[in-house]
């Protein structure tokens, strides 16, 4: 076979392989950003940002946080943010986790103000606790950790917390999610949404997450 036809021949098997992930996802990367503070749970954002990471080409992620100096998670591991709240890129999608301290005034302001200019924005765990302090959740239903609903419910007496989710669409572009794995189910269920059925399961397939809470959305 000749030079021309080889390459032609590779190039129609190319075609019909097709992508691993169906594409174009979006017209621009997604830009995914992960809100940490000092003591934040890895867990919680680690598996979303994997998932929406999985989308080669189509998403990059970044660390905000009140000032971009290091601090340890929880278990120890070192962070630094690529911005502050005040100076990072618009984003797509907005994942928080668990937090130990209470939100800053400049968080509150961020997660208000993105969430009004589209983004969405998702808690996983116990980061429902930073949405419901800044008020975002006031009226609306939501989740968290199973061992943190009823102090959550008892704390925030207008937001309406429920158990047995792995996830609560609390309202449009606002998502809360159960604690630590759950945030994994609540990222394939909004790439189910935004993508299509195909594109998560084989999102789920490369991660090899077995979990059905993203289709099923019960515990």
């Amino acid at each position: 076979m000749s030079a021309k036809g080889f390459l032609a021949a590779a190039l129609l098997a190319v075609l019909c392989l097709g992508p691993a992930v169906a594409a174009p996802l979006t017209i621009h990367p997604l830009v995914v950003e992960i809100v940490a503070t000092p003591g934040a749970t890895l867990l919680d954002f680690a598996g979303p940002a994997d998932a929406f990471g999985v989308l080669t080409g189509h998403a990059v992620e970044y660390v905000v946080s009140d000032d971009t100096r290091p601090f340890k998670l929880e278990n120890g591991v070192v962070v630094s943010p690529d911005y502050a709240y005040e100076n990072a890129p618009k984003p797509d999608i907005v994942i928080i986790g668990s937090q130990p301290a209470k939100g800053s005034d400049r968080a509150m302001t961020w997660l208000r103000g993105v969430h009004a200019g589209g983004s969405t924005v998702m808690s996983v765990c116990t980061g429902a606790d930073w949405l419901a302090q800044s008020g975002m959740l006031d009226g609306l239903k939501a989740t968290a950790h199973s061992d943190a609903i009823q102090g959550f419910a008892e704390k925030y007496r207008a937001v309406k917390f429920v158990s047995g989710k792995r996830y609560v669409e609390s309202d449009v572009r606002l998502y809360t999610a159960g604690g630590y794995t759950a945030g994994l189910d609540l990222a394939l269920h909004i790439m189910d949404e935004r993508f299509g059925r195909p594109t998560a399961k084989e999102i789920a397939r490369r991660l090899e997450y077995q979990g059905k809470g993203w289709l099923t959305n019960v515990w």
